[in-house]
């Protein structure tokens, strides 16, 4: 039987969690933060009843966040 080798995938997820939370980081701090694809800003969007997070303007990045009472 082959064993799997997630070590890359792992590595690919990591990084994207690590480079999403600094972009949270930043844009909590007040921080002004381009998206990588169309070099637009962030817009933070919050709400309790709807949908929360991070996107540029054309929405070719999206980051959801979960929010806790």
């Amino acid at each position: 039987m082959t064993k799997l080798d997630f070590s890359q995938i792992n590595k690919n997820a990591a990084d994207s969690f690590n480079e999403q939370r600094n972009i949270i980081k930043k844009i909590g701090r007040g921080d002004t933060v381009l998206c990588p694809t169309c070099q637009q800003p962030f817009k933070l969007s919050v709400s309790l009843l709807g949908k929360s997070g991070l996107s540029c303007e054309k929405g070719c990045t999206n980051i959801a966040l979960e929010l806790e009472l």
